[in-house]
């Protein structure tokens, strides 16, 4: 089994980028970014991607699209997404957009919006009571 990508610090002080245990270039294309939700669409883009001399993909993934709602996890359509990857040679970079995407927090599941929403209140009202002196 190849270990983990990983950089590796050559005798001149550059860096190299190790993939399955071979140098590599990285010749990337961030996607838009529902596009690497949908292995349908998927599909239709390696064969462009790799005509086009692209041999890793930049996606973004939700945290919305994994856990839906609270304790229910579906990876489903990013394995389909990832071994439509495999099938075309082609590497993954996930974008994780956990929270805070481009400055906003807008890719949260609603169970995870209702819990910031319901913190960030408890927070403000006891920081009101912590310093009701003022």
């Amino acid at each position: 089994m190849p270990s983990i990508p990983r950089l590796e610090r050559l005798d001149n002080g550059a860096h190299q980028l190790i993939v399955a245990d071979q140098p590599f270039m990285m010749r990337p294309a961030e996607l838009n970014n529902s596009s690497f939700s949908h292995s349908i669409y998927m599909e239709e883009a390696y064969p462009r991607l790799v005509a086009n001399n692209v041999n890793t993909i930049l996606g973004s993934v939700t945290w919305e699209q994994i856990e839906p709602r609270e304790g229910e996890f579906d990876f489903e359509e990013l394995d389909r997404v990832i071994l439509g990857a495999r099938r075309w040679d082609v590497k993954v970079v996930i974008l994780w957009f956990g929270a805070f995407k481009n400055g906003k927090c807008s890719s949260l599941s609603m169970f995870l919006e209702e819990h910031r929403k319901k913190k960030w209140k408890e927070t403000i009202i006891g920081a009101i009571r912590n310093h009701s002196n003022y």
